[in-house]
């Protein structure tokens, strides 16, 4: 019951023979996560049983760095309704090196898709322009995979494709064993339509505020680099035309990085 780790061998020998032509690798190929800016903001009307104003969004994590970022979850039993996930960490002549109990996976059963989420890795906050947090998302967690390419540069060399096999398990609750991740040179992106993207404003007042994304807040995951770990945008929220009515917002500036834009 191991094929995946003989996918993340084959994977990572692939990886050391790109990067030997090269010269100079660390020893380490860790991946580099860029939070990428808030995209497609919008206020719209939550679902019952409760109608409330959300705050909708598209989020994105691209990795910039050395190797991969692939995550490896398991479990003894599917009696345990968790997976404990570890960091597959690319070696330059072949192999990996693992990080144990970097967080959980747990399979999340939604309309939009159904497959295994690892906590802790992404989080939305909105925030004063002081910097004082007053919500947050209540996302239940991400599928890390390689939606698309990113136009940034990388240490690395990026990624012909996707990481091979790493569809979160997709449709299969009973698993016992997976993998996810994204490629070098690729980035993972949730759009508004997808769960959680979004963070409930009821009683926000109007007025301006940074919508905050960050990834890899506690620093579980190793990277080449945690300064672009978070990125922001001010927005300002306007009153509803009408009472009850939908509040408005407007997109004032975007920040690379930093949680005060």
């Amino acid at each position: 019951m191991r094929p995946r780790l003989g996918i993340v061998a084959a994977l990572l020998g692939t990886l050391a023979c790109s990067g030997s032509a090269s010269g100079g690798l660390p020893n380490l190929l860790l991946p580099d996560l860029d939070q990428r800016p808030p995209l497609a903001v919008s206020v719209r009307w939550g679902g019952p049983p409760k109608h409330h104003p959300l705050l909708v969004f598209t989020s994105s994590v691209e990795n910039v760095g050395w190797g991969p970022l692939i995550v490896e979850g398991r479990r003894a039993s599917r009696r345990v309704p968790t997976m404990r996930a570890d960091q597959l960490i690319a070696l330059p002549k072949g192999g990996f090196r693992r990080v144990i109990g970097v967080g959980r996976l747990r399979y999340n059963v939604n309309p939009s898709h159904s497959h295994w989420h690892l906590l802790p890795f992404e989080r939305y906050e909105l925030r004063t322009l002081a910097g004082a947090q007053i919500v947050r998302d209540h996302k239940s967690g991400f599928c890390l995979t390689s939606d698309h390419q990113s136009p940034l540069p990388t240490l690395g060399p990026p990624a012909t494709r996707p990481i091979k096999g790493s569809d979160c398990a997709r449709n299969k609750p009973s698993a016992l064993r997976l993998l996810e991740g994204i490629a070098v040179g690729w980035g993972d992106i949730y759009i508004p339509a997808k769960e959680g993207q979004a963070i409930d404003i009821s009683g926000v007042p109007p007025g301006d505020y940074d919508l905050v994304h960050r990834v890899n807040v506690g620093r579980v995951l190793r990277e080449v680099d945690y300064s672009n770990d978070d990125s922001s945008m001010r927005i300002r929220l306007l009153p509803p035309p009408t009472p009850g009515g939908l509040p408005g917002v407007v997109v004032l500036n975007t920040c690379e990085t930093g949680i005060q834009c």
